[in-house]
């Protein structure tokens, strides 16, 4: 008798695609490992790019500066008042407007009259002139030159002219190329174009509105330091900048104190990148400063015409 059978086989678990909880967990960890790797890169990309646009800036200004001197044979003054019936404490950002492709709103600037720089239209004055602030200054303020006037605060750029190596005193012949009233010409710099520094930048002071003068106050600050920098200290120094009145005493990289009046105002070149600051030269160059600089040289790159030798 012929009997048939069945061979039974072990039913077999279905299968399941997918990670296990440690190997989801592993995953994760290293991808946040590469992120970490990664993003300082990129953040350093970035900072090379924002400080090769600020370069450019200076590059520019270095151009209109070198434009204004064969228009009128001479450099434009930091900044004036005496003597002016209108517009007292104009500086040298409105001299140059034309130069910087700002035409029509020098020609609208001219149009005024008010006692006063800061009284200034505010269609004017809040007008935030291109090329005038550095990418890696994120912050947007206004100010430094006395509060709201006219409707408006006034523009506030990133970018100073170099006022020697001293107290920027008020109404007096500095060493630097910039100053009250000054008057200089290419003749004047007997130093040399190469080794004498034009301007650099600072950092402008957060959001706060008010304030009499800081790094930048172009419509009405500039007396109490708003037009330019001393190299008394070098850059991103941890000494206060000294104005009239501070927006702020405890701004990021930005120490200040209040002089309320007195004429022993000092303004330093400050920046966010790491490390230093750019500043353009007389003969137009750009370089970038380090925070570590000899002082001493520092100092003499400040000066038009003491005769000091530049060795860094």
């Amino acid at each position: 008798m012929l009997v048939r059978t069945r061979n039974y086989r072990a039913a077999s678990p279905p299968s399941r695609d997918g990670f296990t909880l440690v190997e989801l967990l592993v995953v994760i960890a290293i991808i946040g490992v590469l992120v970490g790797l990664l993003l300082p890169a990129v953040q350093a990309a970035r900072e090379a790019a924002r400080r090769m646009s600020c370069s450019n800036n200076m590059k520019q200004l270095g151009l209109a500066m070198h434009n204004y001197h064969d228009t009128f044979q001479v450099f434009p003054y930091g900044y004036s008042e005496g003597g002016f019936a209108t517009r007292k404490r104009d500086c040298w950002v409105q001299r140059i407007l034309p130069f910087i492709e700002q035409g029509n709103m020098q020609e609208r600037y001219e149009t005024q009259n008010p006692v006063w720089i800061m009284d200034t239209d505010a269609t004017i004055k809040d007008f935030e002139i291109p090329g005038m602030v550095c990418p890696s200054d994120g912050t947007t303020p206004l100010g430094g030159s006395g509060g709201r006037r006219s409707g408006g605060d006034g523009f506030q750029g990133n970018y100073i002219l170099a006022t020697g190596d001293g107290i920027m005193f008020h109404h007096q012949q500095l060493r630097g190329l910039f100053y009250y009233q000054s008057a200089n010409k290419f003749a004047s710099i007997v130093d040399g174009t190469s080794n004498t520094l034009m301007g650099a930048e600072s950092i402008r002071g957060g959001n706060e509105t008010g304030g009499w003068g800081g790094a930048g106050a172009y419509w009405g600050g500039a007396r109490w330091g708003g037009y330019g920098f001393t190299a008394l200290e070098g850059p991103n120094t941890t000494v206060p900048d000294r104005v009239y009145q501070c927006k702020s005493t405890s701004y990021r990289n930005l120490p200040c104190e209040s002089l309320t009046g007195a004429d022993e105002t000092q303004v330093f070149a400050r920046s966010h990148h790491p490390g230093g600051v750019e500043a353009f030269l007389a003969d137009g160059s750009v370089r970038f400063i380090t925070d570590t600089i000899n002082l001493v040289a520092y100092r003499a790159m400040s000066t038009i015409n003491q005769g000091e030798v530049v060795n860094e």
